[in-house]
């Protein structure tokens, strides 16, 4: 800061201007561009009234007053920045004054990498490049929680987004953690936002300073006009932060967030993951609405199918992409149509709505019938394409014996006795969870190759004496302290965030705080057979991934009924089973391909 050079009126007006900005920031109340530029127009009366606007961050530009000005808050940025984490500072004092007079960029080095060093402490080391002990997998142990201050890590991802500080930190994780693990997705859209606009070079961008200001999230059928750019790079700092927005909405199965994200990111997040989105959006819609006898918005959620895969098609066209990658969620994009117009029926057909689902099927041009030699047929043709209970090598299939789909257990007695029968033979368990409204698990499915349980988790859990089942037996298997050799799900992250927050009786939780032995799945697919897609398997369907291993899909028109609902349906039941059930058996078949990897 060339201080000596700078006149005493000018060094005494950036002095001001840079106290009143520390005032400012501390109040309560946020200050916007308008009040912003006339509390500038009072100290500078013959200034232009775009000081503070974001086009002159840059201390190179502007007059010597204005680049006084800049000098001195970008000085005390890093300073703040400096001593921050370790004197406990107000993170969210340095991001107004960063807003306020807009001295961040890419551009900057030592400002970003100070930014950078601040995400460092309070995300870990983990979303920081520079890291000689860090590992770029993802964590494959689901331990201990990630300790993270959420009201030091809200301002730090405003600043992380206003600076844009992109080779320094491992923005797709960063995103990860601040959607997944602490809820702050405005925050995380954010980051993706400044992402897209460095990409995208476009610098009159609104940088919203917090995310309580950035606008509440609302349904929208508005696809991003933006088309696909085959011509950029597939892996920009704007394709990673936005599929990852999206793939932890779909991970935590909150499609409607999800479609509104693929919606607005389509030029980045890319084709399949919209179609992916937009699909399991209509699909739980439609489950609501028919339980809520409301059929006259299905139509609405079918229009918005048609108009998802019309528009998916011809992008996919455009960019050369390979047939097989199309289609890499649970369904191909190209029968999406017909899947939906199906799962529309069969819902209504079960609610009893028939006069609906007649009138829908005249609309569609299909044919709705009752008759049961139709019914038997259609039911035919699914038992070729989706795998079923009994089907040769199934849990309802041993050594070519019929064996009944297993009941719902709600108490200890049946849970300690069908957990012996799992574990009998020593092999790899796969589960799944079905997760209910609230925070918790509404049921948890365990299977072997050839032995499936369900657990009614809010029924075991309301009691003493089902707490204590369920720690000698789900706690025992999760803490790694069974006979089972392995224990793997499918992006399973989430389910065992939401196990170990289901209600317990109990002051000592039953399912393992820490040290938890499960894998997920997916990167062990992702390296037996590369070409099925996503970075580090992140981004697989378990249903497609089903087809490649075992031969048929899994049905999934059952993952977005009422778990809660009790007694479950024969289709919910037999769902369930085959979900655990497909995790055991395709490990058990890559397992001989490469070898065995994880080792509870």
């Amino acid at each position: 800061l060339d201080i000596k050079n700078a006149d005493v009126e000018s060094t005494a007006i950036a002095l001001s201007i840079l106290s009143l900005g520390i005032a400012i920031s501390t109040t309560d109340t946020d200050v916007g561009n308008a009040q912003q530029k006339m509390i500038a127009s009072a100290i500078f009366p013959n200034s232009p009234s775009h000081i503070f606007e974001r086009e002159t961050c840059k201390v190179e530009t502007g007059s010597k007053q204005e680049r006084l000005i800049k000098s001195v808050a970008r000085d005390t940025l890093l300073q703040l920045l400096g001593t921050v984490v370790e004197e406990n500072g107000s993170i969210d004092c340095i991001a107004r004054i960063e807003t306020a007079f807009g001295v961040g960029g890419e551009q900057d080095k030592e400002l970003c990498s100070a930014v950078a060093n601040l995400v460092k402490d309070i995300f870990g080391s983990g979303c920081y490049y520079f890291d000689s002990q860090n590992n770029d997998d993802e964590d494959e142990f689901f331990g201990t929680e990630l300790d993270i201050n959420k009201d030091k890590a809200s301002p730090t991802l405003a600043l992380v987004a206003q600076c844009r500080p992109w080779e320094f930190i491992k923005t797709d994780k960063l995103v990860r953690i601040a959607a997944a693990d602490l809820d702050l997705w405005y925050s995380a859209e954010l980051v993706c936002d400044a992402s897209v606009a460095s990409v995208t070079s476009n610098t009159n961008t609104e940088k919203n300073l917090m995310a309580t200001n950035y606008p509440k999230l609302k349904a929208s059928d508005k696809i991003s006009t933006q088309s696909i750019d085959s011509s950029l790079r597939q892996d920009t700092i704007a394709h990673l932060a936005t599929r990852a927005l999206i793939d932890t909405a779909l991970d935590l199965r909150l499609y409607r967030r999800a479609d509104l994200f693929a919606s607005k990111f389509y030029a980045f997040g890319g084709a399949e993951r919209f179609a992916e989105a937009r699909f399991l959006h209509a699909c739980e819609t439609i489950t609501k609405v028919v339980k809520r006898k409301q059929p006259q918005i299905i139509e609405k959620q079918i229009a918005r199918i048609d108009e998802c895969v019309a528009r998916v098609s011809e992008d996919l066209n455009l960019s050369d992409v390979d047939e097989h990658k199309i289609g890499i969620g649970e369904v191909p994009i190209e029968t999406m149509p017909q899947y939906i117009r199906d799962f529309a029926l069969r819902r209504l057909r079960t609610s009893n709505m028939s006069a609906a689902a007649s009138r829908l099927a005249n609309l569609w041009g299909m044919n709705y019938e009752e008759d049961p030699v139709v019914l038997a047929e259609e039911e035919k043709r699914r038992q070729l394409t989706y795998v079923q209970w009994n089907d040769e090598g199934s849990p309802g299939n041993i050594a070519g014996k019929s064996q009944p789909l297993p009941d719902l257990i709600s108490n200890a007695v049946d849970l300690a006795e069908e957990f012996k029968l799992l574990l009998q033979l020593g092999e790899t368990v796969g589960f799944d969870a079905e997760w209910g409204e609230d925070s918790g698990v509404a049921v948890l499915q365990l299977s072997t190759v050839s032995h499936s349980i369900l657990l009614d988790i809010p029924a075991l859990s309301s009691n003493d004496e089902g707490c204590r089942a369920l720690q000698a037996t789900v706690g025992q298997l999760f803490a790694g302290l069974t006979g089972a050799r392995y224990v793997i799900g499918f992006g399973c992250k989430e389910d065992i965030k939401r196990l170990r927050d289901s209600p317990c009786s109990r002051s000592v939780h039953w399912f393992p705080h820490n040290n938890c032995a499960a894998r997920d799945l997916r990167p062990l697919i992702a390296e037996a057979s590369p070409s099925l897609g996503g970075k580090g398997g992140q981004h697989l369907g378990l249903s497609r991934m089903t087809e490649s291993f075992l031969g048929k899909q899994l049905d999934k028109a059952e993952q977005c009924s009422d778990w809660c609902q009790r007694p479950l349906s024969t289709e919910q039941r037999e769902y369930a089973a085959l979900d655990a059930w497909a995790c055991a058996a395709i490990h058990a078949k890559i397992a001989k391909l490469i070898g065995e990897r994880y080792k509870v």
